[in-house]
Order: structure tokens, then C-alpha cells, then sequence
């Protein structure tokens, strides 16, 4: 079956075609593999990630293997001074070799307990050099500080950016290495980035975000251009079209009239993320100021996305604020950016776990079954994501509902036994058969989830929500030891100092916590009927019970 290969402009990064813009052919690239790196990532693969599940742990390092060991390269002058990820490996050619936006996110989350925090830097020092060093957005442009959602090898970049949870991605490792250098060479540029995309994907400066592009990539129009900022070819962006910007009087084209669910919740996403990355580093002003915008951005999405008589989210119309009532996953994005109010959660979890709606054999599809533009191997028409539902996964356990989580977890991981222990770019919405491209970065993803649920580690890597029937699991990864040596205990080990909050969700009589054996000191500790909060230090035990 021939691959589609329109996911977000990607045909723009291909190297040896006809540059069209420039009438003259390129000559064909060649990239190097960084097998040093790689050969460290395989023997600390064993060393960093286990579980007390030999067959599970097989699998795990499998999906490791076939996602991620073979799509680091070298740098590649001038477009890619330092190390990067492509999405597809050395033997695939369906896609050309660059680094997109948000793809490696979900790839330098799952790479961070390899204990090769340089790798994270290079991916991220890619992306800063384009911000330093775009002839075509020169500092005091409009363009200034905008990542590119391709990152050539060749120049000049694309003139449009793509989903910007950078920030959130940043985090996420941090989390896992408390690697206080990433947040320091990260944080000026994050901060830049999401000025931009707040200032140039908002015109009208409501708190709710747009897509747009500043040039025709190669593959499409400027309107397509624009779509390749998101799910591209959602049929939420149909009848997209592009204005001049509405109080500025200068430039082109380069403003979309929708405002778009999807990139919202997405940059809330980031800007929850550089919150807490501010407070941890003292950025005092930072925090302050993306509270301050966050707050905003929550109110606009509550009073203006959400329609009472359906109980969904909706993009909007720009100019007239008309929903564009069709049901797409976007609704349920607002759950991993904590946009929802629990009221608004309750239904959009009820709608979510509808078999009728979006509760597939293979859940979530990414447009409601009973929409008339639904396709279940529609390109984000129907079909299904691993990355979309790792995100839902998360809105999910951040409102509560571990069980669903779960059981979508279980849903991923049973695609990945289904299929010899191979994840896919995208799935059949109904039936989860195959689409798109084999062994795809993201399909680490899946493995995320399998953290968050079945070992209940949440996505700060401190919060440990006790899964039910969890005695007898054991997870190492990397810096991070969790056992259940009952059904109401959890055993700790943390190699750098973390702030660790204990749930139990089930009901609890005493909860006690021990260290190294003995009882923790109550200055130490905070205990509410269902959680306990405590400083876990390096090389330590720690055991937190609940006599049930």
C-alpha cells in the first residue's frame, strides 16, 4: 500500500528534489548515522529501563531499538549544527531527514533515563540556532524567535512554525535527570518562542491561538502551509483562509481566521510548563508573567470554545467567534493543558468513552464517529495517533480518571503485541490496523503510558498514584526506582533529591512513610487523608504505606 506522506508539510525537508524556488537542482545530501551515541544508548538500555516483567522489558527495549537507534544522525551544515532526530530511520526513505517540532518531544521524553543528557542539548540547540541564525527573521522582525515545524539541513527554513510544545518537552526531561544546564540554555529561547507564536498566532490578542505561514512551503499553498501548523488536514481547517494581520497595516497573507482548539491548548500546554521551570530556577518575572497569560488563555477557552447545549470544545471563526461545531479530538486536548473545569472534564470524559462517539475498538479516533467527514483512515479525519492519545492519556490522569488512562494504555500496548512488537506512525480509527510509516519515533509514546498507568509515575515523574492490584511490579528508569511490595505500599529510590507526592486513590486509614526503615519526621512530611508529600534524598529507601 503506498504511504501517505502529507503529514505537515514534511515534503518541504526532502533533500535531492527540484528546489522549486530557486530553479536549480540541489544535490543529494548524504547524513551520518552517530553510532557512538547510539552504541551507548543500546548498553545503558539494559542498565536504565527494566521492569519485573522479563517479556514487558523485551518489548519495551524492542520499541526502543526500532523507534529510536536508528534516526540519531550527526550533525548535518548548516541547517543542523549539532545532533538531531529524524522521525523515520536510516533505511526509510518516506521521509526526508530533518528534525520536526513537536515529534522529537515524545522521542527526548522516552531518551532521558539513557543517561545522555548531550543528546537533549544538541536537539534543542538545533532549534535555537534557527532563532539566531534565520537571515529571514532577523531580531526586531515580526518573524523573530519562530521555530520552523522543519528543520533543514539545507537552507533557507520553511516560513511556518507547527505545535509548540517545546517547553512542555523540555520539562519532561527535567524531570527525569534534573539536568539544571538544559533549563538554563533553554529558558531565554523558550521564552522567545513563545512570544512569538503568542504575539503572531493571536492577532486579535484574545488568548486564543491561529495558525498561519509566511511562505508557501513546496508541497502546497500558503493556506496549506498554514494546516501543516497542525493536524493538517482536520476538517476543522476546511474553510481556513489567510488575511493580512487586522490592526498592524503591514505585511502579507500570513494570518488564518481560525482559531484553533488544537494550538490553544497546545501552547497552554508549553506555558504551564515554563511556569514551573521558573519557579524551579527562580525566574521569578518569567513565572509571574506566563501566569499571568495562562490565566487568560484558561478564561478565553472556558467562556468562548466551550458550547453548553453539546458540552464540547470548538474552534472558532476568528473574526465572528461562530463555533465550528465538529467533534475532533482538539476537545479532549484541553484536558492534558488543565484548560477544562472539572464540570467540563465530567463531560467531555463521558463523550470521550462513548463507543459511538469516540471510544473506538482502538480509541481515540480523531474525529467523532458519527461526524459526516469521518473516515476511520482519514489523515486526522478518523484515524487514530500514538502521540494525541499519550496527551489525552495525561488530561485524563490530571482530572482523575486513572481507569480510563489505563485502559487506553492497554489499548496502545495491545496494538504493539498485535504487530510483533512494532508501532506505526498512525492506526485505523476503528479496527487499528495499520497506517503510515513502521517503527515511527513517537511510537515510544506508547511506553509513556504504560509508565503513567500500569506503574502509576504521572508526568512530573514525583506524583506516584498507586495502581490498583499493583504488588509485585518493579520499574527502574533511570534515575527513578518504584516498586509495589504490596497492594498498599510503594518502595522509592531517587538518585537526585525530588519532591515525591504519594495518592492513593482507593480509601486510606493511616498512611505511614519510612526511610531506610525508620519513620520519617513529620517536618518532613505532609499527609492528607489520600496523599503524602515528602523530600526523598539520593540513595535512600523510601516506603509509603497505607494500612488499608
Amino acid at each position: 500500500m503506498k504511504r501517505t506522506i502529507f503529514y505537515m508539510g514534511i515534503l518541504g525537508c526532502l533533500s535531492g528534489l527540484i528546489n522549486a524556488s530557486m530553479g536549480q537542482e540541489v544535490a543529494k545530501r548524504t547524513y551520518t548515522l552517530a553510532e557512538r551515541s547510539i552504541k551507548e544508548a543500546r548498553l545503558n538500555l539494559p542498565r536504565q529501563i527494566n521492569t519485573e516483567d522479563s517479556e514487558l522489558t523485551r518489548q519495551v527495549h524492542d520499541l526502543y531499538i526500532a523507534c529510536l537507534f536508528d534516526k540519531l544522525w550527526e550533525p548535518a551544515l548548516p541547517g543542523l549544527p549539532y545532533r538531531f532526530f529524524s522521525i523515520t530511520g536510516a533505511g526509510d526513505e518516506s521521509y526526508g531527514k530533518c528534525q520536526l517540532l513537536w515529534d522529537p518531544m515524545f522521542v527526548l521524553n522516552a531518551w532521558a533515563p539513557l543517561d545522555d543528557n548531550q543528546v537533549v542539548h544538541d536537539v534543542f540547540r538545533n532549534y535555537w540556532n534557527v532563532i539566531d541564525n534565520n537571515p529571514e527573521a532577523p531580531k526586531g522582525s515580526y518573524r523573530y524567535g519562530m521555530v520552523p515545524g522543519v528543520t533543514n539541513a539545507d537552507l533557507p527554513q520553511n516560513g511556518y512554525s507547527q505545535i509548540p510544545i517545546l517547553a512542555w518537552g523540555c520539562l519532561m526531561v527535567f524531570n527525569q535527570t534534573n539536568d539544571r544546564e538544559l533549563l538554563d540554555l533553554c529558558l531565554p529561547y523558550l521564552d522567545k518562542f513563545l512570544t512569538w507564536y503568542a504575539t503572531e498566532r493571536d492577532v486579535d490578542n484574545d488568548g486564543l491561538i491561529e495558525y498561519g505561514a509566511y511562505k508557501k512551503c513546496s508541497i502546497g499553498d500558503l493556506v496549506q502551509t498554514a494546516r501543516f501548523e497542525t493536524f493538517d488536514f482536520h476538517a476543522t481547517l476546511d474553510e481556513l483562509q489567510l488575511t493580512k494581520h487586522p490592526t498592524r497595516g503591514t505585511g502579507g497573507e500570513w494570518y488564518g481566521n481560525i482559531e484553533g482548539v488544537d494550538q490553544t491548548c497546545f501552547l497552554a500546554i508549553s506555558e504551564r510548563a515554563m511556569i514551573e521551570m521558573c519557579k524551579r530556577t527562580g525566574r521569578i518575572k518569567m513565572m509571574e508573567k506566563y501566569e499571568r497569560i495562562l490565566a487568560k488563555r484558561t478564561e478565553a477557552v472556558r467562556t468562548k470554545m466551550w458550547d453548553p447545549e453539546t458540552k464540547f470544545f470548538y474552534s472558532l471563526n476568528r473574526d465572528t467567534d461562530k463555533k465550528i461545531r465538529i467533534r475532533t479530538l482538539q476537545g479532549f486536548l484541553t484536558l492534558a493543558a488543565g484548560l477544562a473545569s472539572e464540570e467540563q472534564a465530567g463531560e467531555l470524559v463521558r463523550q470521550l468513552t462513548d463507543p459511538s462517539l469516540f471510544w473506538s475498538n482502538y480509541p481515540v479516533t480523531t474525529s467523532a464517529m458519527d461526524e459526516p467527514t469521518f473516515k476511520p483512515d482519514g489523515f486526522w479525519r478518523g484515524d487514530m495517533w500514538p502521540p494525541t492519545n499519550y496527551l489525552i492519556g495525561l488530561g485524563l490522569n490530571r482530572y482523575g480518571y486513572y481507569d480510563i488512562s489505563k485502559e487506553l494504555a492497554d489499548k496502545m500496548l495491545e496494538l504493539v503485541k498485535k504487530y510483533d512488537g512494532h508501532a506505526y506512525e498512525r492506526y485505523n480509527g476503528v479496527e487499528g490496523t495499520l497506517l503510515g510509516v513502521k517503527d515511527y519515533c513517537w511510537g515510544v509514546a506508547i511506553w509513556s503510558m504504560v509508565v503513567n498507568t500500569h506503574y502509576g509515575v504521572q508526568e512530573d515523574y514525583r506524583t506516584i498514584v498507586v495502581p490498583p492490584h499493583a504488588k509485585g511490579r518493579k520499574l527502574k528508569l533511570g534515575k527513578l526506582e518504584v516498586s509495589y511490595p504490596t497492594d498498599t505500599s510503594v518502595e522509592l529510590k531517587t538518585a537526585f533529591k525530588r519532591e515525591f507526592k504519594v495518592v492513593f486513590p482507593e480509601k486510606t486509614v493511616e498512611i505511614k512513610v519510612q526511610c531506610d526503615g525508620k519513620t520519617v519526621n513529620s517536618a518532613n512530611l505532609t499527609v492528607t487523608p489520600n496523599e503524602a508529600t515528602f523530600t526523598a534524598m539520593p540513595g535512600k529507601t523510601y516506603i509509603v504505606s497505607n494500612d488499608h
